[in-house]
């Protein structure tokens, strides 16, 4: 009967035994006969037997004691953590002067009779300007096509002209041949309308609705493409009409030959770049377009575009928003005066406090004057003075608690922290609450202002990319299950597994993490490393289904932020001199072909034999998407193991379990990989793939063939 209570300490009578006759040649190296007839063996078997009853009945304390033991040594249930997404806002028209959406603004879902709205608010102020385009700088590829040196010729003067003829290109053009965009001010997070006049036919030997032309910006380490990903370009054309017209690649000039318009949207992670021309060194935001082939057998320009004119006009920006909502400030009552007097907030669980921010999100005590004192947040008192303004709030109860007076060995009694003045108002600045997998809404659901701010310059708003990142609390039955764990690495990362363990407690996005050490040999886990290299696959929502790129690439500067929070969190904690890089994975793009036979039915009308069909297709490909998972998927449910190579005979066993499947014919894979530019390239097809140790296989579209036999 398997036992109700927790078990605390796993070790038996034998374990003991084994441990202490292993540390006999560290301590009493004279100590050789180890037989069970020496006296001291005896002894130890007579210790170890007294120390296995003390076991037997510390593990059979109740779960409540178990808890109790967990939250002596600072072990508390994981707070809900809220979903981020990006927002976007597309202005009504072109701004002539900055505007500004304040921090806080609320956007939520449409709210149906069966689930309630779901509400963002935005994390930080969203400034949109008016761009000012200040230099316009020619780059000629010399040395041919694919050279890495270019002749740079500026022709900003020419910007103000009525009508300029601007060649962007050389004569004839040459691949990598680029003309640059320089703005006064950095345009992160932007949406600019690039209205540009054109020779007419200038080129016409391209293939004018998919031009060989490239659009890029500066991210503050590379050019990165500024087209977004596909999904969220047919997302933004369905909701701007605008859009709809200029085609999938938002450029309606048909490769600079004619007048027209190309939207620019400007990720956040842009950053200003100095381009050197004639020894002047040019600071400015740049963004470039650049002639390059993205196909071998694509058309290129046999002749160089000439532009008239450059007018550029911001029509929206984005902001990053959170699963969350703004309580203002609360009142927490009048103080007692007496010491380690607690308080509740009215919304909780409350979310981690912003002192980033002006007012920052914390405690306020009535000096008696009608003014109030900002107090400090602290994880403890376990440092704090008599005079210090500190205290503590629980983020899962709302709970506020501040010093307490104790009752030293000496007799003495100290205070640890200030208490607040008898019959003082105590309030709370504001603070936010929310989170929870249900945060994790999908793209263009956010589109109702909740904000009493006045949006009316705004024409709508919405999320082109889905939530991710929403956590429920951990459960208690998980809290359980992660004790050991917390006692085991004591806060402090020595191998490879304590490493992956505290870099998934150092942020809800991590999912999973690879360990790669070098300088400890691999087959001892408990040698410390010098040089350790963490992968994290960052946690999804999508399980069934394709994973978008986006959520397992992640955006630049959420990657950045991840990667940060993790190094930050491990180098308080691993020894000094430990070399610690935290990246990505590698990620393999796996497509699957697979030919099923079931038996006929000759009995089904047609449109039921397609439906029969679409349903076993439909499970067939469910069931690969859940197995070739990233986070989930694997044998064990785990996630795909990083390094395992994917097989037939992995799959086979998948497929075989689908309804009325006879059996499986045959299993192809194929890699797919990505351009520069998010074009898709399919490889071809293989009888199994194999992965390095960096990296983790995940599904792209499968194809599932089926035959009636």
């Amino acid at each position: 009967m398997r036992p109700t209570t927790p078990i605390i300490d796993p070790r038996t009578f034998q374990d003991l035994v084994d441990e202490a006759k292993r540390r006999i040649p560290q301590y009493c190296p004279e100590w050789t006969d180890h037989n069970v007839a020496d006296p001291g063996i005896t002894l130890i078997e007579l210790f170890a037997w007294m120390v296995d009853l003390l076991l037997y009945r510390l593990n059979q304390v109740p779960e409540r004691d178990y808890l109790k033991f967990l939250e002596l040594i600072g072990a508390r249930p994981e707070p809900a953590v809220p979903a981020s997404t990006e927002l976007t806002f597309w202005l009504t028209a072109p701004l002539d002067e900055t505007k500004v959406i304040r921090r806080g603004t609320e956007i939520a879902t449409r709210q149906t009779e069966t689930r309630p709205e779901i509400t963002f608010t935005t994390d930080t102020d969203l400034r949109i300007r008016t761009p000012v385009l200040r230099y316009c700088i020619l780059a000629r590829q010399k040395g041919g096509a694919g050279g890495d040196s270019y002749q740079y010729e500026d022709v900003s003067a020419r910007l103000g002209w009525e009508r300029a003829e601007i060649m962007v290109f050389q004569e004839p053009p040459a691949e990598g041949d680029a003309f640059y965009l320089g703005f006064q001010e950095n345009l992160a997070g932007h949406v600019i309308r690039l209205n540009v006049r054109c020779e007419t036919l200038r080129a016409p030997n391209i293939n004018q609705d998919d031009p060989p032309l490239t659009w890029e910006f500066w991210n503050g380490a590379a050019w990165a493409p500024l087209l977004p990903p596909s999904e969220e370009v047919n997302l933004l054309r369905q909701i701007e009409p605008e859009c709809a017209e200029l085609g999938p690649r938002l450029d309606n000039t048909r490769g600079l030959n004619r007048d027209g318009r190309i939207i620019l949207i400007v990720p956040r992670t842009c950053a200003l770049y100095e381009l050197r021309v004639d020894n002047r060194a040019l600071e400015a935001c740049w963004i470039r377009c650049r002639a390059a082939r993205r196909r071998p057998d694509e058309r290129f320009y046999d002749g160089s575009p000439i532009v008239h004119a450059f007018h550029p006009e911001s029509i929206g920006g984005m902001v990053m928003a959170s699963h969350a909502i703004t309580i203002p400030t609360e009142e927490l009552g009048r103080s007692d005066g007496t010491p380690g007097q607690s308080f509740s907030l009215l919304n909780p669980p409350i979310l981690p406090r912003r002192t980033d921010i002006d007012p920052p999100e914390t405690v306020e005590v009535d000096r008696g004057d009608g003014q109030f004192e900002r107090w400090i947040e602290v994880e403890d008192f376990s440092s704090s003075g008599p005079t210090d303004p500190h205290f503590v709030v629980d983020s899962l109860t709302g709970e506020v608690r501040f010093g307490p007076r104790l009752r030293e060995p000496n007799g003495q009694e100290r205070q640890y922290g200030r208490v607040p003045p008898k019959n003082r108002l105590i309030r709370f600045t504001h603070y936010r609450s929310g989170g929870g997998a249900v945060g994790n809404v999908g793209r263009g659901t956010l589109v109702v202002p909740k904000s009493a701010q006045d949006l009316s310059y705004v024409k709508w708003v919405a999320n082109l990319a889905p939530a991710t990142g929403g956590r429920d609390r951990e459960s208690i039955e998980a809290f359980k299950l992660r004790g050991p764990r917390i006692v085991r690495t004591r806060e402090v990362a020595v191998t490879r597994s304590d490493y992956e363990i505290l870099a998934r407690e150092a942020s809800p996005q991590a999912a999973r993490v690879r360990c790669l050490a070098v300088g400890a040999p691999p087959e001892t886990d408990g040698a410390a490393p010098r040089h350790i290299r963490l992968l994290i696959v960052p946690a999804v929502p999508t399980r069934d289904e394709k994973v978008p790129r986006n959520q397992l690439e992640l955006p630049g500067e959420v990657r950045r932020e991840l990667c940060r929070k993790v190094r930050a969190y491990l180098e308080e904690r691993c020894p000094l001199g430990t070399e610690l890089v935290v990246s990505l994975p590698d990620y393999r793009w796996i497509s699957i072909r697979a030919r099923l036979i079931i038996p006929a039915r000759p009995d089904l009308e047609a449109v039921d034999r397609e439906r029969r069909h679409q349903r076993i297709r439909d499970e067939a490909r469910r069931r690969l998407y859940r197995f070739v998972h990233p986070v989930t998927g694997g044998p064990d449910g785990n996630g795909w193991p990083f390094g395992r190579s994917l097989t037939p005979g992995d799959i086979y066993p998948i497929l075989q379990a689908v309804e009325e499947v006879r059996y499986v014919e045959e299993v192809r894979f194929r890699v797919v990989t990505f351009d520069a530019d998010g074009s898709r390239r399919i490889g071809p097809d293989e009888r199994m793939v194999r992965l390095g140790d960096t990296e983790v296989a995940c599904s792209d579209d499968h194809e599932v063939e089926i035959i009636e036999e």
